[in-house]
Parts: structure tokens; C-alpha cells; sequence
């Protein structure tokens, strides 16, 4: 588009915020639905953030949701929190366990399995995994995954990076994520 000398054009493109999809609209737009994603779009924050939206970040961790994957921010201290995208419970505390039967485990947090414990499912999902006990399972871990002594894991273990100290075993395969771990 060519403008007059000092013309200010009336129409511009914006990002959607939850599709990425490109949107024209105009400068005095204050909302829209999406074209693409049929989600309410706020045009006034995109075009002027406020000062709170600038300042989100400060004290929080980002996380990325189990569910959809899109990053969102949480209290360092928060025990969970919802994702704002698709409003999926994000579990974000450690767990110390001796035993778990039966049922998925999904965290952000750290898993202390501990010495004699046994973990019994067939899906766990955690931020990094420390492993002194027996797991029959699949082990997803953004980042590190510390087969200890006495730790034994049977199945498929995902993770950035795998120890397995003197005495641990593992049986079953490995498949290494790309890139620096998560927050």
C-alpha cells in the first residue's frame, strides 16, 4: 500500500493471538472474532499492551500445556494452573512417591521415585524424573530423567537427557528430545 506524505493509514494486519492467522482491521477496531479461529480477539490490547500485560512475566515460570502445547505463565509457587488456551488443569508440584497403581501422572514438577517404590501405569509425564524405585511404563520428562541405584525403568523412556548411574537399570528404548529443556 503507498500513502500520501504524513497520511496515516486507517486499516493495518494484526496477529490473532490464539491461531496466528493474519487479520485487517481497522485502527479504531477495538475487538473481533478471528477469521480463522472464530475466537474474540482484544485489537485495543494488541495494538497498546497495558502495563499489566508487559509485566506478567516478572515472578513466573512459562510452562507449556500438557493438553495443547501453547505456553502459558505461572506463579513460580503455584501448586497448578489452567491453561488459558484450552483450559486443561496443569499439575505443577514435585511428587515423592513410594507407590502409584492404575492411574496417569502428569506434572511440570519433579518425580522422586523412592528406593523400593513402584510405579505401576502406563503413562507418566513429568518435568524431570529422579528414579530409585521400579517403573512398568512409558516415562515422558522434559528434561532429565536420573535412573539412581536401585531405580529400574521397563519401557519407552522420552526425555533431553538420561543417567543411569551405576547399579540402575533400564530395559526398553529411548528416544532424546531436541533443543534446551522447558522451564
Amino acid at each position: 500500500m503507498k500513502f500520501k506524505n504524513n497520511e496515516v493509514p486507517d486499516v493495518i494486519e494484526i496477529t490473532c493471538p490464539y491461531c496466528k492467522g493474519c487479520l485487517t482491521v481497522s485502527v479504531y477496531c477495538e475487538s473481533i472474532l478471528c477469521s480463522h479461529c472464530s475466537r474474540h480477539v482484544n485489537v485495543k490490547e494488541i495494538l497498546s499492551p497495558s502495563q499489566k500485560a508487559k509485566s506478567t512475566t516478572v515472578g513466573k515460570r512459562e510452562v507449556f500445556c500438557f493438553k495443547c502445547g501453547k505456553g502459558i505463565y505461572a506463579d513460580k509457587n503455584a501448586q497448578a494452573v489452567s491453561c488459558i488456551y484450552c483450559y486443561n488443569r496443569n499439575e505443577l508440584s514435585d511428587y515423592k512417591v513410594k507407590s502409584i497403581l492404575g492411574r496417569n501422572l502428569q506434572t511440570h514438577g519433579t518425580l522422586y521415585l523412592k528406593k523400593k517404590g513402584t510405579i505401576e501405569i502406563s503413562n507418566i509425564l513429568v518435568g524431570n524424573a529422579f528414579i530409585d524405585g521400579k517403573i512398568n511404563g512409558d516415562l515422558t520428562a522434559m528434561g532429565a530423567v536420573e535412573i539412581l541405584k536401585h531405580g529400574e525403568v521397563h519401557g519407552t523412556i522420552t526425555c533431553r537427557k538420561l543417567i543411569v548411574k551405576k547399579g540402575g537399570i533400564f530395559e526398553g528404548s529411548v528416544r532424546m528430545l531436541q533443543g534446551e529443556a522447558r522451564p
